[in-house]
């Protein structure tokens, strides 16, 4: 008798299908995600790559042999050649969107203009 989504059959059955049907699904999927981080854990980190370090070794280089030299010609303009760090996390201020609706009704003046102004229905 009792057909509501509130019935207490209807929880039952829910609860029980819960327990029967999902419950085993997440725990395998649980142990997949535990076996692939503990795989992940447990793997040889990779070794530092120094290519980075070389370039910016380099361009130090560069700065400071041209420090040590100074040019016949003074009136080039002094570039630098030091490499920057880029910003991981830039600041921007986040704003809430606001809600629009997606039904547009019309409103009474533009049914009154809509209509046939040469005829006149009685």
């Amino acid at each position: 008798m009792a057909k509501s989504s509130r019935s207490s059959a209807r929880k039952n059955n829910a609860h029980r299908r819960a327990a029967n049907i999902n419950a085993p699904v997440e725990q395998a999927r649980a142990e997949r995600l535990s076996a692939k981080l503990m795989e992940l854990a447990n793997a040889p980190k990779p070794e530092s790559s120094d290519v980075n370090m070389d370039a910016l070794n380099e361009a130090v280089e560069k700065a400071d042999a041209a420090k040590d030299e100074p040019d016949a010609d003074e009136t080039t303009m002094d570039v630098d050649t030091t490499v920057s760090k880029p910003r991981a996390d830039r600041k921007r201020i986040t704003k809430r969107k606001v809600k629009k609706s997606k039904i547009v009704f019309k409103k009474a003046r533009d049914k009154s203009s809509q209509r046939p102004k040469g005829k006149v229905s009685k």
